[in-house]
């Protein structure tokens, strides 16, 4: 059963009511819009569930993706990921230029079975040659912790932000994300970008023509800050969170899952947009080889965080409690928008 309410949601310059659909029904039907559009029925379902996810709990990396189907569309070319340089505790993922989804969640299962197989605590996977976006780097963390290993995530992606101001962009906005073991409830997911504010909420005050927030955007001529959407897109750049110590950061998951993994390396290509060839590094670790109950011990962390003051949240606390909501009524929120591009792409295909 579906319903339509309001929500101040705007996709373009419309503001859009949004419709409630069962989690059951917006799986199935993304992936058959996914298949509609070129993908077997494994890489449909498999990218239907990461995009359902990321909705699930409120996260801006869900579903919007299918608002415009034929970006969803296997690139020209591109075929199953392979596995390269192959060993006990690392592997090297060649996209072959399917979607960062298939390819991340791929490094993250091989990740864990590594670290099952192996003697040691360790195992570290890598991604290159995709191009788009893996979405919610939490899923992939998340993933991982499930299992009872700790997830580390990185990823790389086209130059959309500077090191500093007066700086060209560099950077993509090179979000990082851990998984926890928890033993008192799901696993703890800190998902962040390096950058001062996400592609997505850039891109959003750009369609809506309202304003960035102050200190999140460089000015094309290098002079300071912007709060222009449209000129932080066109010759000027995004920021990085926290001034330098958010710069040393972008840096370093730049070298660690752009450089490490294969990917398009700044200085030796034109651009990163332009080689499409962008990175993941995933690294999965066994706690229990280098210290008893680490779950439990993260559980007692975890809660004396949480009751060190009052308004003290834990990260990912806010999603996994939307998540668990829409989880036991069955049904979340989607735009309408949204929603009838997928029930349409589902059942015409793209448009001749």
């Amino acid at each position: 059963r579906t319903s339509v309410v309001m929500l101040p949601l705007r996709l373009g310059m419309r503001c859009m009511c949004s419709i409630t659909v069962t989690i059951n029904e917006a799986k199935a039907k993304t992936a058959q819009a996914l298949k509609m559009v070129g993908w077997d029925t494994e890489d449909a379902n498999l990218q239907a569930e990461i995009m359902t996810a990321a909705e699930l709990c409120g996260n801006n990396q869900g579903l919007v993706k299918m608002y415009n189907p034929a970006l969803m569309a296997p690139s020209p070319g591109a075929s199953k990921p392979t596995i390269e340089r192959d060993t006990p505790t690392s592997a090297v993922i060649n996209a072959n230029q399917s979607p960062g989804m298939l390819a991340a969640v791929l490094a993250a299962d091989l990740a864990v079975t590594k670290v099952k197989a192996s003697h040691g605590p360790i195992a570290i996977v890598s991604a290159y040659n995709t191009s788009t976006s893996s979405g919610q780097l939490a899923f992939y963390a998340e993933r991982i912790a499930k299992k009872g290993m700790i997830g580390i995530v990185l990823a790389n992606s086209p130059e959309f932000v500077a090191a500093a101001a007066g700086g060209k962009a560099v950077f993509g906005t090179n979000p990082i994300a851990f998984g926890i073991p928890n033993s008192d409830g799901p696993p703890l997911t800190f998902d962040m970008a390096t950058s001062a504010i996400a592609l997505f909420g850039v891109l959003t005050s750009k369609a809506k023509g309202e304003p960035l927030p102050d200190g999140v955007a460089y000015k094309a001529d290098g002079s300071g800050y912007t709060t222009d959407a449209s000129e932080a897109l066109e010759g000027g750049a995004i920021a990085t969170f926290g001034g330098h110590k958010g710069a040393g950061l972008s840096l370093c998951v730049e070298l660690i899952a752009g450089v490490l993994s294969g990917s398009a390396v700044l200085g030796q290509c034109e651009s990163k947009k332009v080689a499409k060839n962008w990175g993941h590094t995933l690294i999965a670790i066994q706690p229990e080889a280098l210290v008893d109950d680490f779950a439990g011990k993260a559980s007692s962390v975890i809660t004396a965080v949480k009751a060190s003051g009052p308004n003290i949240r834990i990260p990912g606390e806010k999603s996994a409690n939307i998540a668990m909501e829409r989880e036991q009524d069955g049904r979340m929120p989607i735009p309408v928008a949204v929603w009838e591009s997928i029930c349409k792409t589902a059942n015409e295909g793209l448009p001749k």
